[in-house]
């Protein structure tokens, strides 16, 4: 992890160790380094949205297909399944790092 300038870590850690990989986040903030997720699943959008909320301020590059994308949107209340405009959304949202901008 020291010695990483890329940190990429599966979605599906959520369901283990939430706390682990925001550890792992902000040391990428604090160290500039770039942090990288995918969506994993539809269901990790779904049932653990509050980690992954608390991860996205520190996320550089997100991951995902078209399904797991919709169902963020859908999850976070915005009304839209056109994939381009949840990019930008997700790209729109706060920022902890100045590269994550």
């Amino acid at each position: 992890v020291e010695k990483a300038k890329f940190l990429y870590s599966a979605g599906f850690f959520l369901t283990v160790s939430p706390e682990s990989m925001l550890t792992v986040a902000k040391h990428a903030a604090e160290t500039g380094k770039y942090y990288m997720i995918n969506l994993a699943a539809p269901f990790i959008c779904q049932f653990f949205k509050d980690p992954l909320l608390k991860l996205f301020p520190y996320v550089d590059f997100i991951f995902g297909n078209e399904s797991e994308a919709r169902t963020f949107a859908q999850v976070q209340g915005w009304e839209t399944e056109d994939t381009k405009v949840i990019a930008v959304k997700m790209a729109a949202l706060p920022k902890a790092s100045e590269h994550a901008q």
